[in-house]
């Protein structure tokens, strides 16, 4: 072991196994040189790192262990690290080459047989944030294993004026809770953190379910590690105040938002007294964190006001998100005239696998969400954009500016992507001119009723 905190991948071998998606490995691996990519030391010392906290941690949390096996993959050459082989493959760290139909992303995977925490590599260098990042994963396998896996809606109304300034009138209340130990200041400031959010809510009557689902799925697993990778109560709400400081650079809240509302409500949750008792099982179990905060607090219901807006500045929040919202309505047009007036290929979705950026979608309303960037496998194959991808609301469908050719050899290029197509698959017309759409080979088409 202490020869293999010494070796970089470049000196190693790498057995690229053959895995099915039933999750067996072929009997006679290929051997190749791997690239310098991935530190089998350090990874293995992170990986020793959280085995020694994760089943304490994750019972004083959740009443549940968070340990399981982990798996680091470089996200270019897809060379992997895994804390462990299959059952009964290996002893050691399983270094391999990730199979090309799997998409590599921070989430929980069952593959070879196995339910892991898959991280995109390489892993963060400061310490707290890598700690952070293994429990956050963590708790996804924990709900994915336990029979709860997330569930989300629509958010886009947090990319509008309202509803991106007074989620925003929240975090700085929240941040201000976070900040200070005097009680009765605290407590006036989570109470105006719980007046924006119900002023939101009230606003926008899908709110509550929608934003609910999020901060249930990504919320509680980012409150997850921060409270593990904090040492002590002030190293933890640096963290959750590094969260709602980063959560207002990113272009978009819509798909984000939790990552920053989470660790703050579950922090002061925490530190809220005997009434907060319990909260975390009420919360794994869907209740809203706001409520919890304030039934712990004994919150009374207090209105809206200017004053109340104005002690965290929302006169000039608002006026930044009025300029920010005709930039955005204008990028919205542009996205429109080219994914929903075609020309365009829509893809059919059908087991969809997705990497993307959570902080950078597009609502486009009823048409979807669009998304710069990703990665999907499906069926049919797989679509690699480094621009526009539509994803229609009920996830059926993506769709891509139209290709000005032909594929090669079952390789497509259009306009910022590339669609890898698996055998017998095809495009036709589209019921627009110009417009393609995927279809399956005879073989997996359904087959027509009489």
């Amino acid at each position: 072991m202490k020869l293999l905190r010494r070796v970089r991948l470049a000196r190693v071998a790498v057995a690229a196994m053959s895995v099915s998606s039933f999750g067996s490995a072929a009997a006679e691996p290929e051997v190749k040189p791997a690239p310098e990519v991935l530190e089998v030391g350090a990874l293995t010392s992170a990986f020793a790192e959280f085995q020694r906290t994760c089943d304490a941690e994750g019972r004083r949390l959740w009443n549940q262990s968070l340990c399981a096996p982990l798996l680091v993959v470089h996200p270019v050459t897809r060379v992997f690290v895994a804390s462990t082989w299959p059952t009964g493959a290996g002893t050691g760290p399983w270094v391999g080459v990730f199979p090309s139909d799997l998409t590599i992303a921070n989430t929980a995977l069952t593959w070879a047989g196995t339910t892991w925490v898959q991280l995109q590599g390489p892993l963060p260098d400061a310490p707290a944030r890598r700690r952070a990042l293994l429990a956050h994963e963590a708790f996804h396998r924990l709900r994915t294993t336990s029979g709860h896996p997330g569930r989300e809606k629509d958010n886009a109304h947090l990319d509008g004026i309202e509803g991106r300034t007074l989620l925003q009138l929240e975090w700085r209340a929240l941040a201000a809770a976070l900040r200070t130990t005097t009680p009765s200041v605290r407590t006036r400031a989570i109470e105006d953190a719980l007046v924006f959010r119900r002023e939101r809510r009230a606003l926008f009557p899908e709110a509550a379910v929608a934003e609910g689902l999020l901060e249930e799925h990504e919320g509680l697993a980012e409150y997850t590690g921060v409270a593990l990778a904090g040492t002590d109560a002030r190293g933890r709400r640096a963290l959750a105040l590094e969260n709602l400081d980063d959560a207002v650079k990113r272009s978009s809240f819509v798909r984000a938002f939790a990552y920053a509302s989470g660790p703050a409500y579950g922090l002061l949750l925490d530190e809220a007294g005997p009434r907060a008792q319990g909260w975390r099982a009420r919360a794994f179990a869907g209740a809203d964190l706001g409520t919890l905060l304030q039934d712990a607090l004994r919150s009374g219901t207090p209105e809206p006001s200017p004053e109340r807006e104005a002690r965290y500045g929302g006169a000039a929040l608002r006026e930044t998100e009025r300029e920010r919202a005709r930039l955005a309505q204008a990028r919205a047009e542009a996205l429109r005239k080219k994914l929903v007036e075609g020309p365009v290929l829509h893809l059919p979705l059908v087991r969809m696998r997705i990497q993307f950026n959570p902080g950078e979608l597009i609502p486009l309303g009823e048409h979807g969400t669009v998304y710069p960037g990703a990665r999907i496998v499906d069926t049919w194959g797989s679509l690699t954009a480094t621009a526009d991808v539509l994803l229609s609301s009920d996830w059926k469908t993506a769709t891509v500016n139209a290709p000005r050719s032909e594929p090669r050899d079952a390789r497509w290029e259009g306009e910022g992507w590339v669609l890898e197509l698996a055998p017998g698959w095809r495009a036709n017309a589209g019921p627009r001119p110009g417009d393609l759409v995927l279809r399956a080979p005879e073989a997996l088409s359904p087959t027509p009723h009489p």
